[in-house]
């Protein structure tokens, strides 16, 4: 692609820069063919592109909606919403599911968390101050899957300023799903989230209950001892001057110490309620699907994303000039042209990108890395679509998995 440098966008401070461990490009299919278009050194290819769009759009519809009926089979059984009888055995149906999920997050360019990294956030994060317990006992099985890494500004209460907070850089994840089953159930659950900083990922297990952090007792407690200290103080200056008898002094000990008790179980009854309904506020407003939808939302994703690799890579190896050599010169070239264009940092799938021109048969000469000529490409789009030869491509793909082949199928 030609080095040529945007216009200073207005928007380009607003915009979270990606971590470089992130395959996902946040950029709409629509936006890359826009931007493409404007490109010099695509010259005359320019116009065919959108061509090129519809084409690849429809071959990789018919793909997702073959992968999106499997799924649907698959997940049957196993869904909390379900309204049908069970016909099978659902360990069985676990079994053909967790396949399909594995494979269907990571196509829509997920990534799964470690458990040393899951177990690692149970120990150390928060929610907003409040700390979260979480029952293991209760599970059988979790997962989290992560899309989108970033950085952005936001707003945190600190030890120093308490109140206002102040404004600080913190790590988070554009997507989050939690998928899991509690202890002697069937069926799986399955929840998507948005904007959740790493910090607050253990919130978002299931059976993570409020608790209060260290803070909140001293705070407690520390109001209802200053207040009986206090009213200990002029009792002992009154019974000292002889204005108080010991048993008046001591039934006021005990009074305050009483009233210490009731105001501390009342102040934490409080707090933690505060903290459960900031918990609650917190997963209302990052939920963006549960089960089935989350699913959907999936199969979407990975066709912008198949989409979305093939433009690219095609329209680098395209442009005008020496075509990248390799693999890893195509992914730097897609990631820098992306870079100048979008202002974000990816780590570009080429491994994808690759196989995609390669089962769509878009190479004019595999070995020297040159692709079809824009018309003859859109002709090769068309008569796979037209012959429905890669629409079982996801089918072919979870069964060479399940066998042990992560190669693609032939």
């Amino acid at each position: 692609m030609a080095v040529v440098e945007p216009e200073p966008d207005p928007r380009a401070s607003q915009v979270a820069v990606h971590l470089p461990d992130d395959r996902y490009v946040p950029i709409r299919p629509g936006d890359l063919v826009a931007a493409m278009r404007r490109d010099p050194q695509l010259g005359a290819r320019a116009d065919g592109l959108p061509a090129l769009h519809a084409a690849l759009e429809r071959i990789v519809h018919a793909e997702a909606n073959a992968l999106a009926r499997r799924i649907e089979r698959a997940y049957a059984p196993c869904n909390p919403d379900r309204d049908t009888v069970l016909s099978t055995e659902p360990a069985d149906d676990r079994r053909a599911l967790a396949s399909v999920l594995r494979y269907t997050f990571d196509k829509a360019n997920y990534d799964l968390l470690e458990d040393a990294q899951v177990r690692a956030a149970i120990d150390s994060a928060n929610v907003h101050g409040m700390r979260v317990r979480v029952d293991p006992d209760k599970l059988e099985e979790l997962q989290l899957f992560v899309r989108g890494r970033c950085q952005e500004t936001r707003l945190v209460r600190t030890i120093r300023r308490p109140i206002h907070g102040e404004m600080r850089e913190v790590e988070l994840y554009r997507r989050l799903a939690v998928v899991f089953r509690t202890h002697g159930s069937p069926e799986v659950s399955i929840k998507l989230f948005r904007e959740i900083p790493v910090a607050d990922l253990e919130a978002l297990l299931p059976h993570a209950e409020a608790g209060m952090s260290t803070f909140d007792r001293i705070k407690i407690l520390g109001g209802g001892i200053g207040a009986l200290g206090g009213a200990t103080w002029q009792a002992i200056t009154l019974l000292v001057q002889g204005s108080m008898l010991a048993g008046q002094y001591v039934g006021a000990l005990l009074l305050g110490l009483a009233g210490l008790s009731v105001r501390s179980i009342l102040g934490y009854r409080r707090a933690k309620l505060r903290r459960t309904s900031q918990r609650t506020h917190h997963l209302y407003y990052q939920n963006i699907a549960n089960n089935a939808a989350v699913l959907d939302l999936l199969v979407t994703s990975i066709c912008h994303e198949e989409i979305k690799e093939t433009l690219l890579a095609y329209a680098v190896l395209a442009a005008d000039g020496t075509p990248p050599g390799d693999a890893a010169a195509l992914s730097r070239a897609v990631e820098a042209w992306l870079t100048r264009n979008f202002h974000v940092a990816v780590d570009f799938d080429v491994a994808d990108a690759l196989e995609s021109l390669d089962r769509l048969g878009l190479w004019a000469d595999r070995g020297a890395m040159r692709p079809l000529p824009i018309e003859a490409a859109i002709a090769a789009l068309e008569e796979r679509w037209h012959d429905r030869s890669t629409e079982d491509y996801h089918a072919r793909c979870i069964a060479r998995r399940d066998a042990g082949d992560s190669s693609p199928p032939p």
